[in-house]
């Protein structure tokens, strides 16, 4: 069995979805060919985003989750660089402190900051 090599997200403009991307979490575009983009985060899969195909639907519903040393930081930046607010850094009562944000130019996808508690 192999594990996961990328995770790929259906949207309608990759190339501004991957541009918001670098710009609020600090991700590396590793390739942008218009209908396709390929970013990196240190220590993780590549986030590959397609523009959707004849009868494809665009990705909804997605949560992208990121493990945070610091939880508050990384969303207070996110939110400096122009993500919109989803919930704000909670200590959730299943042992995780969480923050959560969108982006414009990602419909349909949240990413949520998190960490274990303790």
């Amino acid at each position: 069995m192999s594990g996961i090599r990328a995770l790929t997200l259906l949207l309608e403009n990759p190339s501004a979805a991957a541009t918001a991307l670098r710009d609020v979490l600090g991700w590396q575009i590793e390739a942008d060919f218009g209908s396709f983009a390929s970013l990196t985060a240190p220590g993780s899969i590549p986030l590959w985003i397609n523009a959707p195909g004849d009868g494809e639907e665009p990705s909804r519903g997605i949560v992208i989750h990121l493990d945070c040393t610091d939880v508050d930081t990384a969303f207070e930046q996110a939110v400096s660089r122009g993500a919109v607010v989803v919930r704000e850094p909670t200590d959730m009562d299943f042992g995780e402190r969480s923050a959560c944000v969108r982006i414009a130019a990602a419909p349909g996808v949240t990413i949520d900051f998190s960490r274990p508690v303790g």
